[in-house]
């Protein structure tokens, strides 16, 4: 009977491949979900790995979220994954900005600092602080402003559970300071930041953009970082010229996925000939959906830019959503092909290879993008398809298992990592399994405990 369950879950994950996207959709995100894009995500890791390095830190081991949610903040869960909301991307109006709200948040993570009341996420299972953060995202961008309750165990949670104590926002403040100075960053960046976060402030009556609720702004934390930018050899604004180009198309991509398409059109008119610009139309019109003016757009970019991956990638979504698999597959191979080390491209091209029916050729890239970045749980679906596909049971319901960890469902998990336990014969992909049960069950323990009445 346990095959059974799991050739029934198989079918329903094969009947809806098609809805599957491998970046941001459209229509807009629902607050409450991650935005996943190989450029926005490439661009976030160019800014931050050297970050990571300054201070110290491994940058493979630290993991980059982006929310879907419009309002300004930035923190640091469960040890080593820092989440971005895309409201505080689209404020940065520059990259040094950005740079200097990533390089506080590393401060934090080189400083071992944990928020007031987040002690329980230190080495919660990545599954749990995904279902918390992203509960808090939905119910905040449904209006519930206070609280939100978290997925796994329902608890009553509020904003002020990831607030940092002062002497914590000091101390990242100066790991900040020293990181940019090693790279070469002026710390103008950062002046900008508080000074937009203070004017917001002083506007919002009551209701201040949470980064400012999590991350007590003070007079002097400004002042301190004014001196040092002013006092600095770096002249304001220096960074490396490259990130300009790379930061308008982040935030041309996320605008025009996030709004509506006339609001994009009004922003990035036909007279701007920009390659962000232009991607952006490109975006709007596969939104109406106008799909062959959105793929025109796309050739026109590709042809000035024939060795850009992101170009393919956003060409390949376009055409695998329409239904244009063959097409897809082409643009995705030529992808992944500049950009081979990229898992969002592989996981697309991975999905694309499904839907053709080329099982065999899907795994091994499926495979390579979970070793280059396990948190994906649309990749480990897209690997029970292709496993459940070829026959192999154990295999299809270990990366059930995995993608049910990081979908938080205990429950899930333990099932399906028992199935994969009476059919898997190989001893490593065993050890996983019983890692994965024993871990799912201290989660339900967890959040049995944490939903005991108070007496």
């Amino acid at each position: 009977m346990a095959e059974k369950g799991l050739h029934k879950r198989a079918i329903a994950l094969l009947s809806v491949l098609c809805l599957l996207a491998s970046t941001i959709c459209a229509p807009a995100a629902e607050a409450g979900t991650l935005i996943r894009d190989a450029e926005i995500e490439h661009t976030l890791r160019v800014y931050a790995d050297p970050i990571f390095r300054a201070a110290g830190l491994n940058p493979a081991a630290v993991h980059i979220f982006v929310v879907e949610d419009d309002s300004i903040n930035a923190f640091v869960a469960g040890g080593q994954n820092m989440f971005l909301h895309t409201g505080l991307i689209e404020a940065c109006d520059t990259p040094q900005m950005l740079l200097g709200v990533m390089a506080h948040e590393t401060g934090h993570i080189a400083g071992g600092h944990i928020a007031q009341g987040a002690e329980k996420f230190r080495h919660a299972a990545l599954g749990m602080i995904l279902a918390y953060v992203l509960g808090a995202a939905a119910a905040i961008g449904n209006g519930q402003a206070g609280m939100a309750v978290m997925t796994g165990g329902n608890q009553v949670i509020t904003r002020s559970m990831l607030a940092y104590t002062r002497g914590n926002e000091e101390a990242a403040d100066q790991a900040a300071l020293t990181f940019l100075d090693r790279l070469g960053v002026s710390a103008s960046g950062m002046v900008d930041m508080f000074q937009l976060l203070r004017r917001d402030e002083m506007r919002a009556y009551g209701s201040p953009d949470p980064y400012t609720l999590t991350h007590p702004l003070s007079a002097e934390r400004i002042e301190h970082v004014r001196n040092h930018a002013e006092q600095s050899s770096l002249a304001p604004g220096t960074h490396p010229q490259a990130y300009d180009v790379m930061h308008q198309r982040m935030l041309a991509k996320l605008y025009a996925f996030l709004e509506m398409p006339p609001k994009t059109f009004a922003r990035y008119s036909q007279t701007d000939k920009s390659i962000a610009a232009r991607m952006a139309r490109a975006i709007a019109w596969y939104k109406i959906p106008e799909i062959d003016k959105a793929l025109s757009e796309m050739d026109g970019l590709i042809a000035q830019l024939p060795n850009d991956p992101f170009l393919y990638d956003l060409k390949g979504q376009m055409l695998f959503e329409n239904g244009h698999v063959k097409e897809a597959l082409q643009a995705y191979r030529r992808a992944a092909q500049l950009l081979p080390d990229s898992p969002l491209i592989l996981t697309a091209l991975g999905q694309t290879l499904i839907a053709a029916l080329q099982i065999a050729d899907a795994i091994p890239v499926l495979e390579k993008a979970n070793a280059l970045d396990n948190t994906n749980a649309q990749t480990w679906q897209l690997l029970a398809v292709a496993y459940g596909k070829q026959g192999n049971e154990g295999r299809a319901a270990l990366a059930l298992a995995e993608e049910d960890m990081l979908n938080d469902d205990a429950n899930g998990a333990i099932q399906q990592a028992s199935r994969a336990l009476l059919l898997l014969k190989d001893n490593t992909a065993r050890l996983r399994a019983e890692d994965i049960k024993r871990v799912a069950t201290e989660m339900k323990k967890d959040s049995k405990s944490d939903n005991k009445p108070l007496h």
